[in-house]
């Protein structure tokens, strides 16, 4: 019972800093001059952005990861070749 007052005391403590926050006025940075360089970003004609190259790695694990899962299932020893049923070391998600 204890532990469920501090959870409403926390909750109702950050809902009360959000509403002060929320009400206050926004900030408006300034920028000073020597630091004006990093915000110049050159124009790009094209910007295209590959995202075929980017989600490669995952799919090359994917498939390599089911490959490994149907071999860990399709070896005789995986499900009980034996009595007390071995697990072959290449398959460590393979519960022994």
């Amino acid at each position: 019972m204890r532990e469920l007052a501090i959870e409403i005391g926390v909750r109702a403590l950050l809902f009360g800093v959000f509403v002060f926050t929320e009400f206050l006025d926004p900030f408006q940075r300034v920028i000073q001059p020597e630091e004006i360089w990093l915000y110049k970003n050159p124009l790009v004609q094209s910007d295209n952005i590959p995202t075929r190259l980017m989600f490669l790695p995952f799919l090359a694990s994917a498939s390599r990861r089911s490959t490994w899962r149907a071999s860990c299932t399709a070896s005789p020893r995986a499900g009980g070749g034996r009595v007390g049923g071995s697990v072959p070391p290449s398959c460590p998600f393979t519960a022994p």
